[in-house]
């Protein structure tokens, strides 16, 4: 009819929804195909994970509860479930929460401790000013933002480094009873010498993968060493990345001494 508004279209990106569930689904079945009853269980983690954050701890830190908080939260009720799923109510299992909890808190002394000194926070973060609107509205707490990235950048290598070390010394405890508490740790810190290299590796190359496009962009302008290390965007990424490096460094005397004490305990 005359005078009736006409329909307008806009195109705002490629459907993806067929190639992502199909991704997923490649990932799944191969998790469940090699790791067999294991790899099920540790699928179940991982969404379970993925559940406890995106249903928890967004929506706390959304309507203002604390970020550090909210994410120490989140690191125990995640690492107590996915290790309980994937090996029990064993001795080692709690080791291994114990250890890697431990580890979540250094990791947050340490990012106290640096942001600190380098003068950085939820503030320096390329979405501060959307972030800031979203304060106004629900308290967000800004500041705290960037440590929730990286306790959930760093806690799964912390998990994995606390339960390869503790299952070790208590495998070896079981063979050799008679092992001293010192013999323990100083096996748990060689297995650890062993894992570190890597495990940081992993973590520092993570980082610096999802930063390649932003460093290229300030090499074309031209910016030096110190340039680069002084802006906020590479101060963030080494930030993020050091502390989560050093808390897994970190975390193996800390299982080995959880463990030789555990073990020396039982045997007593």
């Amino acid at each position: 009819p005359k005078g009736s508004v006409k329909p307008f279209y806009s195109i705002f990106n490629y459907d993806r929804t067929l190639p992502i569930v199909t991704m997923l689904g490649v990932f799944a079945l191969a998790i469940v195909a090699v790791g067999r009853s294991k790899g099920l269980k540790s699928l179940i983690g991982l969404v379970f994970s993925l559940f406890v954050i995106m249903g928890f701890l967004l929506p706390a830190i959304y309507h203002g509860m604390s970020p550090i908080a909210a994410g120490v939260f989140t690191a125990f009720v995640v690492t107590v479930l996915s290790m309980l799923l994937l090996n029990g109510a064993t001795g080692k299992t709690m080791v291994a929460i114990v250890s890697t909890m431990l580890g979540v808190l250094a990791a947050v002394a340490l990012y106290l401790v640096f942001s600190n000194l380098m003068r950085l926070s939820g503030y320096n973060l390329d979405q501060a000013e959307e972030l800031l609107a979203i304060h106004s509205a629900t308290g967000l707490d800004v500041g705290g933002i960037m440590f929730v990235g990286v306790l959930v950048s760093a806690l799964g290598a912390v998990m994995d480094m606390c339960m390869s070390v503790a299952a070790s010394l208590f495998e070896m405890h079981r063979l050799h009873p008679d092992t001293s508490a010192g013999q323990i740790i100083e096996s748990g810190m060689n297995i650890g010498r062993d894992m570190i290299g890597t495990m940081c590796m992993t973590l520092i190359l993570a980082f610096t993968g999802t930063a390649v496009a932003s460093l290229l962009v300030m090499v074309s302008y031209g910016a030096q060493l110190d340039t680069l290390l002084a802006s906020d965007y590479v101060a963030t990424e080494l930030l993020q990345s050091s502390i989560g490096a050093i808390s897994v460094v970190l975390s193996v005397p800390i299982t080995a001494a959880v463990s030789a004490w555990t073990l020396c305990r039982s045997d007593r």
